[in-house]
């Protein structure tokens, strides 16, 4: 386990893959990924491989969604167990940053979770210039924005971020 004396702080935010509607009958909660979201999550998790992005800890949403995409992306990248946090899909963008705060001593931390609460996030952290434009239509699905912070955290996130670089699924 990482000690947190390095001087950056890595956050990854990763929204889920495409997913299906739901089936009649069946919530929100329970949407899986469909074909594309699939070749999204895969798309996605083997650029972050190539770039050799490989969070110490990922924190996902327990939704059907967010599960594949996080297992996707952590067998692809071989990448630590996921622990899973109801908070990432009940609660707000608040939820986010908690965890965020929670393991700030962490050398890296990945957050997967859902829209509205990423592209909120990423703007409030500091997605500006060509990321902000990219994002200008809405954080895409299986959209990974690496975010860097110096050490120690600032009380207030607030536009905080450097280097920025936004990963996006390139399939046909």
């Amino acid at each position: 386990m990482a000690t947190g004396k390095g001087e950056v702080f890595q956050l990854y935010l990763l929204r889920h893959a495409h997913a299906a509607w739901p089936a009649a009958g069946r919530r929100d909660f329970d949407r899986v990924l469909d074909e594309q979201g699939r070749a999204e999550a895969e798309d996605v998790a083997r650029q972050a491989g190539l770039a050799g992005l490989r969070p110490e800890m990922i924190i996902s949403s327990p939704a059907a969604r967010c599960l594949e995409t996080s297992a996707i992306f952590a067998e692809t990248t071989d990448s630590p167990q996921i622990t899973y946090d109801e908070t990432l899909y009940t609660d707000g963008m608040e939820a986010y940053v908690e965890k965020i705060r929670l393991n700030q001593e962490r050398e890296s931390l990945m957050l997967v979770g859902h829209n509205p609460m990423i592209e909120g996030l990423a703007a409030m952290l500091g997605a500006s210039g060509q990321i902000a434009e990219q994002l200008a239509h809405g954080y895409p699905t299986a959209g990974l924005l690496s975010l860097e912070f110096d050490r120690p955290l600032p009380s207030s996130l607030l536009h905080k971020a450097r280097k920025l670089h936004l990963i996006t699924p390139d399939i046909e």
